[in-house]
């Protein structure tokens, strides 16, 4: 699902993933204008709506529209980001967004490899993460080249585009970490 705009990301993330949890056969998420409504929604619902969409809004209209519950988070240690955002798609059969680029872009997580079930094994090792960045196939001068929908990233291939994140004026609750938009158990 590609942003129509540059501003987009958070709403083209949604979309993606909607499309990917709804089973129901209600169809696809793909309408320009919908991706609009949805920008204005996440836009409308963050804590600075005056920067656009930040995760605190994409994870509330993820939970308004349906797809959740959803929360961000923000975690210290990669490995332990990585585990994180591993473990909540096998508890939770929904995909986790990744705040990229220290903030700036959102990148939805559909999947993973690891070494050892996360069910049984706490320490266990993510070998690979299945991502799709909504502004493919165009990508960042500062920070890479999109990889391709539902590639299969190693971690140090994810590492250089996700990483940690200092407090900013609408995170400044937050710790400086690797930021989660993520799925958890309905309450």
């Amino acid at each position: 699902m590609p942003q129509y705009t540059f501003d987009w990301c958070v709403a083209a993330s949604i979309q993606m993933a909607h499309n990917l949890i709804d089973d129901t056969g209600g169809g696809t998420w793909t309408a320009s204008a919908h991706q609009g409504e949805l920008w204005e929604m996440a836009r409308a619902r963050s804590s600075n709506s005056f920067n656009g969409a930040n995760p605190f809004g994409w994870a509330q209209v993820l939970t308004e529209v349906g797809m959740g519950p959803y929360k961000v988070v923000s975690i210290a240690d990669y490995g332990d980001a990585l585990r994180t955002a591993a473990r909540a798609i096998a508890d939770t059969d929904r995909p986790v967004g990744l705040v990229m680029w220290s903030g700036r872009h959102a990148w939805v997580m559909s999947g993973f490899e690891s070494l050892g079930d996360p069910a049984q094994f706490p320490e266990f090792t993510v070998t690979g993460i299945r991502v799709q960045d909504p502004l493919y196939p165009y990508g960042s001068g500062q920070w890479g080249p999109s990889p391709a929908p539902n590639s299969l990233l190693t971690p140090e291939q994810l590492a250089t585009q996700f990483v940690a994140r200092e407090p900013r004026r609408w995170s400044s609750d937050l710790p400086t970490g690797y930021l989660l938009v993520l799925p958890t158990a309905p309450a």
